[in-house]
C-alpha cells in the first residue's frame, strides 16, 4: 500500500488509510472466531507517546496534526510504523 495506495484506497490519505485498516480489522473479527486488533491499539499508544499527547484524537489525526500536508501525513504515517515495529520488535 504504501507504494501504490491508488489501488487500495484511491490516494495517499492517513484518513482512507485508517478507515481501510479498521475496515480489515472489522471483517477479521467478523470472520474469524479469536478477535484481533493487530498493531493498531499499541501504535495509537507509541503516537501519543511519540508527540506527549494525552487525547482521544486517532493516531491519523494526530500525525495529520503535526504534518503539513496529506501526502506529508501519509509518508510520515509509513516512518513512524517503521519506527513502532523497530522499538517494538522482541
Amino acid at each position: 500500500m504504501k507504494k501504490r495506495p491508488g489501488m487500495y484506497i484511491g490516494k495517499p490519505s492517513l484518513f482512507l488509510l485508517q478507515a481501510y485498516l479498521n475496515g480489515y480489522v472489522a471483517y477479521h473479527n467478523e470472520v474469524n472466531i479469536e478477535q484481533n486488533y493487530f498493531f493498531l491499539p499499541q501504535f495509537q499508544q507509541y503516537i501519543q507517546g511519540r508527540f506527549k499527547m494525552e487525547t482521544t484524537h486517532s493516531w491519523a489525526e494526530i500525525i495529520t496534526f503535526y504534518s503539513n500536508s496529506d501526502d506529508a501525513a501519509f509518508d510520515a504515517f509509513y516512518q513512524l510504523l517503521d519506527d513502532f515495529v523497530s522499538e517494538n520488535q522482541h
